[in-house]
């Protein structure tokens, strides 16, 4: 009865530590570190142009080299005149400068600019579209 008791306890004890030490390991895996490619969460600089002060705003950055951040995902340029929005766009902080070569949203008070990129140069005070652009003025 006493080989029985014991062996009753054992076979308990190991269910028991099994059961602790499965749980323990499922913890261990889910709490896993993420690594991020991101190099700037939601990044925020502004170009100082002489009539006006545009804000720059993007979801994602990654430094590319001196001075130029890869701007990525609902990257949005905003002024009291005007706003841009695009995915990715490579902004030069040192030259206050910004150019995209993928789908860009223009929008001002009358007007509308849907294209396939865009040059922002001379302290954001020159504005190029690139590639097949549509122009609606109201």
């Amino acid at each position: 009865m006493l080989v029985i008791s014991i062996l009753i306890f054992f076979l308990i004890t190991i269910f028991f530590v099994s059961k602790l030490y499965f749980n323990f390991d499922k913890n261990l895996t889910s709490n896993e570190i993420k690594i991020s490619n991101v190099d700037i969460t939601k990044p925020r600089f502004a170009i100082n142009s002489v009539s006006q002060k545009i804000y720059v705003t993007a979801d994602e950055g990654n430094f590319i080299k001196n001075g130029e951040i890869l701007l990525k995902k609902n990257v949005k340029f905003t002024s009291n005149n005007f706003s841009i929005e695009s995915d990715n766009v490579t902004f030069n902080r040192e030259e206050q400068t910004a150019q995209s070569k993928h789908k860009s949203l223009f929008k001002s008070k009358n007007t509308t600019i849907s294209s396939e990129g865009f040059n922002i140069y001379d302290n954001g005070n020159k504005i190029n579209f690139n590639g097949n652009a549509v122009l609606i003025l109201k």
